[in-house]
């Protein structure tokens, strides 16, 4: 009898919808070169042939998206994920075309990592108010 398991590939087909719509209305130039589903932790991995990685909750919903080294993270997309006062934070510092990731931690902050020099993870809280800058 095989063990327990945590991971395994999962089919496109199978991620939640919203995970689904997401992925088709910003990457529709793209193709999908790993979906795997993390059993214990109840989400969903999907690395796509661009380079970049996107984590979904059980819901479907963005919990992380990572541009690969070098590139940007589409400002539309960036807009779509955070709420509206951190987005507009963003475009305000003239940061919006240099985020490279964003993370939702633990349902509580936003992490949005920027090229920039010096700190460069700008942290906000649920509902887009800005709490700090880290390095």
């Amino acid at each position: 009898m095989p063990g327990l398991v945590v991971a395994g590939s999962e089919n496109y087909q199978q991620l939640p919808e919203k995970a689904r719509k997401f992925v088709e209305k910003h990457f529709k130039d793209s193709n999908v070169a790993k979906c795997e589903k993390y059993f214990a932790k109840g989400k969903y991995e999907v690395e796509l042939t661009n380079g970049i990685d996107i984590e979904f909750d059980a819901q479907g919903t963005v919990t992380e998206i990572d541009a690969p080294d070098r590139a940007y993270i589409a400002s539309s997309i960036v807009k779509d994920i955070l709420p509206h006062k951190a987005f507009s934070r963003l475009e305000k510092e003239g940061l919006s075309q240099t985020v490279e990731s964003v993370e939702f931690k633990k349902g509580k902050v936003y992490e949005v990592d920027v090229n920039i020099p010096g700190p460069d993870t700008y942290v906000f809280d649920i509902n887009g108010e800005f709490l700090m800058i880290e390095d």
